[in-house]
């Protein structure tokens, strides 16, 4: 069959060349007996947003794919706990075939159970010794059930992201007691945020609506002796937190972070305030760390006759002006929930309005040129739906980006089996295409962002959102976002109470943040399309990317391949036939220690990953794969793969 030929002649070019380096002439494959036969070759399916843009298409997995250690089906089924699991997504609308020369057509590289009729094992006798450059022996292939055919569509880009496309957060309940705002100064957590720049750090939850500023107030003990630790130094150059204080707050911070993981289970907040020394200190941060900071303002402060109250905001910009920070602003949080949070109700109309006020505010300051991004409302369903459409029509007009945000199940509840199962993962589509629409029908200039998103909402799922399990999550989203046409993702969180953060209690990076910094440093803007063939496109997810030409090993016209594999066995990524013998680097990810898939410790390329100190991150080192190899994806793992001098046009 085709499938046998193509391997031999592949095979032979291969061994050729190695020959010829060698100096030992290498002897061809055997003739295959039979003409090859054409293999049908399908086109790539997609869905479509309802703006023009390309989304694979998802089939249904077979079931019975258990997971290690669980004893349980991933998934089981649509429906269940968690609120991503109330809209499927799953509704595939057929596009029509690419131009043939837009699509990278997929050699079958496997071999298969029989070759023109001939059972395999009557062939082994012609194929000579076991090696895939031995004379007369062809490439050892992946079997048939293990491989997975790609397509590639690199005639143009379907998307350009920003350069801050994966940013992240730290939640505004960080300033109930501004104490552990001297976290802030670490020397650390500073280099773990520079090692994500370029990114936006957005400061801003549920508590940025129960925030006042007060700048007559004074700095805690703990504030203060940071400050006073840093005499006139380059403040991004001098030391970190005196490690008296630091100690003291490492100790005290568990007990912070009940309170407000309390706060935020409950719904109950009360106000509090924060001083221009902890303004200082978040600026510092960002500014040190090469983010650009967001800070989101307080828009539950009404007047008698419930339009925004702007005085506590003009203060703050007042010192923000005097102290010529350069800011964005958003304001609110999910003024959706606001009935919920404070049994005040707003609508749509009125937040508008408020925006535009807030507009102005800026306009009459030294912020008049400054990006203004929101409304930060919830997940696209019903009432949600209706006061983004309101808002969009009164107020849309005065932001620079449209912002919403998206959790998928509910931490509370969830288990391993949801962080594993597609059926969750593709219920972001819809999602995202709800929100899409809306803007595009309203606004159809604005962009899109998910100005806040995790795993699962309540602060994350304990053991399950800061392991390795949670990449699965966060990559997917990652890869849909940038093929659907969000310009930004924002991580909640980088550091702060609950489980999804990236960095724990200790300023120890967690898998999410090792996979962030991967992600930063391998995926370029240009986003591209990539689909596997057949029926494991839901389980075995894969997306492309021009490579990120910063990055001091690639070039222009480099691809980056990042996959997940959902399945309990290996698969086999085969590259279309024009890329199968380009060199290719694999950067894959698997879990470190015995508590598996629930590790809060990872492997790259077999290599456990590890800060070097305080200030220095680890390289992170590629495995060149020999021209012509299967792309090995092992049962439960993620990874990049970047296709050098693969000289893609539109990468170029």
């Amino acid at each position: 069959m085709e499938a046998g030929y193509q391997v031999s002649k592949k095979t032979a070019q291969i061994c050729k060349e190695e020959g010829a380096r060698s100096g030992v002439p290498s002897a061809p494959p055997p003739e295959l007996p039979g003409p090859p036969r054409r293999l049908a070759l399908g086109h790539v399916r997609t869905l479509r947003t309802g703006v023009g843009d390309f989304v694979s298409g998802r089939d249904t997995d077979t079931v019975g794919e258990s997971v290690p250690g669980s004893g349980s089906e991933p998934g089981g089924g649509r429906g269940g706990r968690g609120e991503g699991r109330r809209e499927t997504g799953r509704t595939a609308e057929r596009t029509p075939r690419p131009r043939r020369e837009e699509v990278h057509k997929v050699s079958a590289l496997s071999a298969r159970g029989r070759l023109q009729g001939r059972p395999v094992l009557l062939l082994l006798p012609l194929l000579g010794p076991l090696g895939p450059c031995s004379p007369g022996t062809p490439a050892a292939a992946a079997p048939a059930d293990d491989a997975a055919e790609l397509e590639f569509f690199t005639e143009r880009p379907l998307h350009l992201v920003s350069p801050a496309f994966l940013s992240f957060t730290i939640d505004a309940n960080l300033a109930t007691d501004p104490r552990f705002f001297t976290f802030l100064g670490s020397s650390k957590l500073r280099t773990l945020a520079r090692g994500l720049a370029p990114a936006y750090l957005r400061f801003g939850g549920n508590k940025g609506d129960f925030l006042i500023f007060d700048p007559k107030k004074e700095p805690a003990f703990e504030e203060r002796s940071y400050w006073l630790s840093q005499g006139n130094q380059d403040i991004c150059k001098s030391g970190s937190i005196p490690s008296d204080v630091e100690e003291k707050l490492r100790l005290e911070w568990p007990f912070q972070e009940q309170v407000l993981l309390r706060e935020q289970y409950q719904k109950k907040f009360t106000n509090s305030t924060y001083s221009k020394h902890s303004v200082d200190m978040l600026y510092t941060f960002a500014s040190c760390s090469g983010l650009n900071l967001i800070f989101g303002l307080n828009a539950l402060l009404r007047t008698t006759d419930m339009h925004w109250d702007s005085s506590n905001a003009q203060l703050l910009l007042d010192y923000c002006s005097s102290k010529n920070y350069n800011i964005s602003w958003e304001l609110g949080n999910e003024p959706n929930s606001f009935q919920r949070k404070a049994g005040i109700f707003i609508n749509g109309r009125q937040l508008g309005e408020d925006f535009i006020e807030f507009r102005k505010l800026l306009g009459k300051s030294a912020f008049k040129n400054a990006k203004l991004y929101g409304p930060d409302i919830g997940q696209p369903r019903r009432n949600t739906v209706k006061m983004l459409k309101s808002f969009l029509k009164a107020g849309g007009e005065v932001i620079d980006s449209v912002t919403w945000h998206h959790y998928y199940v509910n931490g509370r509840i969830a288990t391993k089996e949801d962080f594993l199962n597609p059926d969750i993962l593709d219920t972001f589509i819809s999602s995202v295409q709800k929100t899409l629409r809306i803007v595009e029908k309203i606004r159809p200039l604005k962009k899109v962002w998910l100005g806040e998103t995790s795993s699962a909402f309540g602060g994350g799922a304990p053991f399950l959102s800061n392991t390795f399990a949670a990449g699965f999550m966060w990559l997917d989203k990652l890869g849909l976002s940038a093929r659907m046409g969000i310009e930004v993702v924002m991580r909640q969180v980088l550091f702060g109470a609950g489980n999804y953060h990236l960095v724990d209690g200790n300023f120890e990076p967690l898998p999410d943040y090792w996979l962030s910094l991967l992600f930063k440093k391998l995926v370029g803007n240009k986003v591209l399309m990539a689909s596997v063939k057949g029926p494991d496109r839901s389980k075995l997810r894969v997306y492309l990317h021009c490579t990120n030409t910063k990055h001091p090993r690639y070039k222009e016209g480099d691809l980056t391949l990042y996959a997940l594999n959902l399945h309990n066995v290996t698969k086999h990524l085969e590259l279309p036939h024009d890329l199968f013998n380009k060199q290719v680097d694999k950067y894959l990810i698997k879990p470190s220690g015995p508590d598996g898939l629930l590790s809060k410790s990872v492997q790259l390329n077999d290599q456990i990953l590890k800060m070097v100190d305080e200030q220095t991150l680890p390289a992170l080192t590629e495995k060149p794969l020999h021209p012509g190899s299967s792309l090995g994806m092992p049962p439960f793992s993620y990874g990049f793969f970047v296709i050098r001098n693969a000289k893609v046009a539109a990468c170029i």
